[in-house]
């Protein structure tokens, strides 16, 4: 019988996230997942969140009711106060939306600012979730390569010089994570930071800075945002999260942009969710007011560089000699293997076989087979998230690990 619905041009090319389509894998029994980047559930502040529930007795009849869509007005101000202490910049209230979640924020920016067939330049690799959403408003991606020191931005005039020539069009918008990038656990270096900005100003395409991770360094120097870099100047999107820094549950996050760009995204989105839950909002406002964030900020990082140096120790001492090379992480959540063998994907199913699954690197990839650059192809990669199991079992998976790598 054929089908009662006639799918929409999008709906036929829509692709599943190759992370998400990995958590049927993750589940089962006995498995260590070194896969999804989740934090671990082991730091959510359950009792200190759950005390901020008295906003309810307090401001009930306001948080109960729909909201503004641009954001819960303390959560607002607690955030402003969150960018000027950490990029030293201070958002106007027109500058200012509140989203739920920075997918969000991402699928916003794609409505407002392309339509099908516009370029996209993003690093090789990125986020597959916002090569997901990128892909959903109809982008196509022009790759750039990266290294230890984040994206090359001395390649960017070539790459969008080739693109415009294969495309007939110039990208509209430069896609980056800065900091502890995902993948590669990356941070882009101040001299690339400042050159970037230069050169998006020069070109007249905005910067989208995606910064998930920032707060989560453990090691090395803060380098400073690409938002503080450019001030006023309205060449950087700025978006930030409280998922990995308090919970991703709460499904709180922020966009700081120019203001014709956050009126075009409140208008989409008031067409799509009209707000974020205003007492999820209030909730974290609350927690912020009472200066909890800063304490939970201090144990997180503490306990995420324990765990680095427990994946970094425990791949040191049982990956077979020259199966892998890596570059061990100041901050965020991963570890990003280059495999001597090339072959992520084999890997992958002999390392599910033994009880242990991560991410091959394809995933982070436009096309898992293109070779950027002088990069190899995402096949080449792995990415190993260390922040969700504990340090038992980062060791155990990393033993399992040897063992898949040993079995080719």
């Amino acid at each position: 019988m054929d089908s009662l619905f006639r799918f929409s041009a999008l709906a036929e090319k829509m692709q599943p996230s190759p992370i998400r389509e990995l958590f049927r894998v993750i589940q089962q029994p006995g498995m260590i997942s070194f896969a999804g980047g989740l934090p671990d559930p082991d730091t959510f502040p359950v009792e200190a969140f759950a005390s901020c529930a008295d906003v309810l007795e307090r401001d009930g009849r306001t948080v109960l009711q729909y909201g503004a869509s641009e954001g819960y007005p303390p959560l607002r101000e607690a955030i402003v106060e969150m960018m000027i202490g950490r990029l030293g910049y201070h958002p106007q209230p027109e500058e200012l939306l509140v989203t739920s979640g920075s997918q969000q924020a991402v699928d916003l920016i794609a409505r407002a600012l392309l339509d099908p067939g516009d370029v996209v330049v993003v690093e090789a690799p990125t986020y597959p979730g916002t090569l997901h959403c990128l892909r959903n408003a109809g982008a196509n991606f022009t790759t750039i390569p990266t290294d230890g020191d984040g994206m090359r931005v001395d390649l960017l005039p070539g790459v969008i010089a080739a693109s415009e020539r294969a495309t007939g069009k110039r990208p509209k918008l430069i896609y980056t994570v800065p900091d502890f990038s995902n993948p590669s656990g990356a941070c882009m270096s101040l001299e690339r930071r400042q050159q970037l900005i230069e050169l998006a100003t020069e070109l007249a395409i905005p910067v989208f800075e995606d910064d998930p991770y920032g707060r989560l360094r453990f090691s090395g120097q803060p380098v400073p945002s690409l938002k503080s870099l450019a001030g006023n100047a309205p060449v950087v999107i700025y978006a930030s999260s409280f998922s990995k820094v308090l919970a991703p549950g709460v499904r709180v996050a922020w966009t700081v942009a120019a203001p014709e760009l956050i009126r075009a995204m409140v208008l989409m989105r008031q067409g799509e969710d009209l707000c974020t839950s205003t007492v999820t909002q209030a909730l974290v406002a609350e927690y912020c007011r009472r200066g909890l964030l800063e304490e939970h900020l201090h144990h997180i990082v503490t306990t995420y560089a324990r765990k680095s140096r427990a994946m970094q120790a425990a791949l040191e001492s049982h990956l077979p000699d020259g199966a892998a090379s890596w570059r061990e992480p100041e901050g965020g959540f991963f570890f990003w293997l280059e495999l001597a063998d090339g072959d992520s994907r084999s890997l992958f199913e002999r390392a599910v076989e033994a009880g242990v699954a991560f991410v091959p690197g394809g995933a982070f990839y436009p096309d898992p087979d293109e070779q950027v650059g002088d990069v190899l192809s995402g096949d080449a990669f792995a990415r190993l998230c260390f922040t969700f199991a504990d340090d038992a079992a980062i060791d155990e998976g990393c033993r399992r690990l040897s063992g898949a790598m040993s079995a080719r």
